[in-house]
């Protein structure tokens, strides 16, 4: 892997950023910009880092997202990513940046950088944070509910905002708090403050359809995935899954079903999105919520959460489709736990 110079005296290679659009791609984008004096940032999701709009070039650096041949540096942590990366002919030896399986790319980022910039001290605090939210490394669910700094903010990118470029001016305001100070001195940002009481509101709403909707599998006898299917909305519930786990306490995960929408219109583009109960990932290291969505090529994630996609050519395909992946989700789950026993 090549090694990069960075400091006062080194010249500047990069004028752009390309991150993900959650908590871990901000503290990443953060990170990077401090190191490389970067104000330029543009802001994706997994399945869109090789969009034109991006502008992705030599002098970009992409975070916490697939790998797009044409940027400068990519730092990751993704196990799929690389194994992506591998498929279409990359050498790991070779990557220009760093990836490594950390619990969040803020990690990859920091340990990348920080014997070559002197990073503030506040900033250690910043990635630990980091590294327990994006990997949902919480040992209980009251522990999970703690309104942490890291927490509070990532609830923040949860709800939806009245236009893209609204959401995007947030995330470049909080790059530029993190930037600047600790995590817990945003809280008391006014863009900040009002994120949250929207997601306080969104929070009732979607524990009231969790109540609704939440249903398990036949074939789960023991109830241990709740399975919040919203396929059948006319909208996008915006729906905070992991609040299921106080409407099922005895759950150990849940898995959100969902179609995506473009310009408020349904695809035929299914949304897979699963987390472990926190309570249930303290006591159990049998269970790969990222596992079983790279065994499914859909998605990827880590132990405790993970994500993925699937593009159908009619309704009629899409319900074969999502009924055929719920239950292949429970089978792998299934055995997994059974590897775990053995």
């Amino acid at each position: 892997m090549e090694d990069r110079s960075v400091g006062e005296t080194a010249p500047r290679k990069f004028d752009r950023i390309v991150t993900h659009d959650d908590l871990d791609g901000v503290v990443s984008a953060a990170l990077c910009s401090l190191a490389e004096e970067i104000e330029d940032f543009r802001f994706a999701g997994p399945g869109s880092v090789l969009d034109m709009g991006l502008g992705v070039g030599p002098g970009t650096i992409v975070c916490d997202l697939p790998h797009h041949p044409a940027a400068g540096l990519w730092f990751d942590h993704h196990p799929g990513n690389l194994e992506d990366y591998r498929l279409k002919g990359g050498d790991p030896e070779k990557i220009e940046g760093s990836f490594r399986q950390e619990k969040s790319c803020a990690r990859v980022v920091y340990l990348y950088y920080q014997e070559r910039f002197p990073f503030p001290e506040f900033v250690g605090a910043t990635v630990a944070e980091t590294d327990r939210v994006d990997s949902f490394d919480y040992r209980s669910v009251e522990e999970w509910q703690e309104q942490t700094p890291g927490r509070v903010l990532s609830d923040t990118l949860c709800v939806p905002f009245q236009t893209r470029r609204d959401r995007e001016q947030y995330m470049r305001s909080l790059i530029r708090g993190l930037r600047s100070g600790p995590m817990e001195a945003l809280l008391d940002d006014p863009q900040v403050q009002e994120a949250s009481r929207r997601y306080r509101e969104a929070a009732g709403k979607s524990l009231s359809l969790i109540e609704r909707l939440g249903t398990f599998l036949p074939e789960d006898r023991d109830r241990e995935i709740v399975i919040v299917d919203t396929t059948e909305l006319k909208h996008d519930p915006g729906l905070i899954k992991s609040l299921a786990f106080l409407v099922f306490p005895s759950a150990k995960a849940v898995l959100e079903v969902k179609r995506l929408f473009q310009q408020n219109r349904k695809t035929n583009e299914l949304a897979f999105s699963m987390s472990l109960s926190p309570a249930f990932e303290a006591q159990s290291s049998a269970q790969d919520i990222g596992e079983i969505m790279r065994s499914l090529n859909i998605g990827d994630g880590h132990r405790g959460a993970g994500a993925g996609r699937k593009t159908c050519a009619s309704k009629a395909e899409l319900i074969r489709q999502k009924d055929a992946i719920i239950g292949r989700i429970h089978a792998l789950w299934t055995d997994q736990a059974k590897r775990g026993s053995t």
